[in-house]
């Protein structure tokens, strides 16, 4: 393999960043590591390959600055995150791995893209695609939801979500127990759900979503 084909690898410093630089300098590449934030430099040579691991925080956002910069984008993610992988391939990521893909399988995929050759087909994308899609749709209705809620209602799911019990609520908040339960019955309704660990899950699951489709946290505070 020509020693000149220049790949960059972005992620943080754990042990899948170290060994997919370690097994692409093994096999002739140029290795270079980017951990910094913002726009990537762009490719020295023809043939760049930047292989992300999707652990950095704001993935699509790297991917995107890696393909305006030139490079072909290799992304490494976890099966338990497929929204991210998603994520990822709508902001241009032209080929994904599992983070527990053999190294020989990164060693040809990245070898594949260097040629020019396309990461997936069309269908892959396609599929990629329609997950994106699916938790967009899901972080939109997840908004609407929340967004039903007051400021009193939003406040006291924020307190269950860190674990407080409508007693500790009520103490904390120093309004009456059956105050803080009635809030909890009406955010139950307006979030359509029939528990308390429901509704918290609904707005722990909208955040992170949320978070990886680069919409603000901020967004889901309701503005009334």
């Amino acid at each position: 393999m020509p020693t000149d084909v220049p790949v960059l690898v972005v992620g943080p410093n754990d042990l899948v960043t170290t060994s997919v630089g370690t097994a692409l300098s093994a096999r002739g590449f140029a290795v270079h590591a980017w951990t910094g934030a913002g726009p990537l430099p762009a490719p020295p040579a023809r043939g760049g390959v930047a292989v992300v691991n999707l652990d950095v925080p704001d993935p699509a956002e790297r991917v995107s600055y890696a393909v305006v910069a030139g490079w072909s984008v290799l992304v490494l993610g976890r099966a338990s995150e497929p929204e991210r992988t998603a994520a990822a391939v709508a902001a241009g990521a032209h080929a994904q791995l599992s983070r527990r893909a053999p190294l020989d399988a990164l060693v040809h995929e990245v070898a594949e893209l260097r040629e020019g050759r396309p990461g997936m087909t069309e269908d892959q994308r396609a599929a990629w695609m329609a997950v994106h899609h699916r938790v967009l749709l899901d972080v939109d209705a997840g908004r609407r939801r929340l967004d039903l809620l007051t400021d009193r209602e939003f406040e006291v799911l924020q307190r269950m979500e860190r674990g407080q019990k409508a007693a500790e609520i009520s103490a904390e908040a120093r309004v009456a127990m059956s105050t803080v339960r009635s809030h909890i019955r009406s955010i139950l309704t307006k979030l359509e759900v029939n528990s308390q660990q429901r509704a918290v899950e609904l707005y722990r699951d909208t955040r992170r979503h949320a978070r990886r489709t680069r919409t603000g946290v901020e967004d889901l505070v309701p503005g009334r």
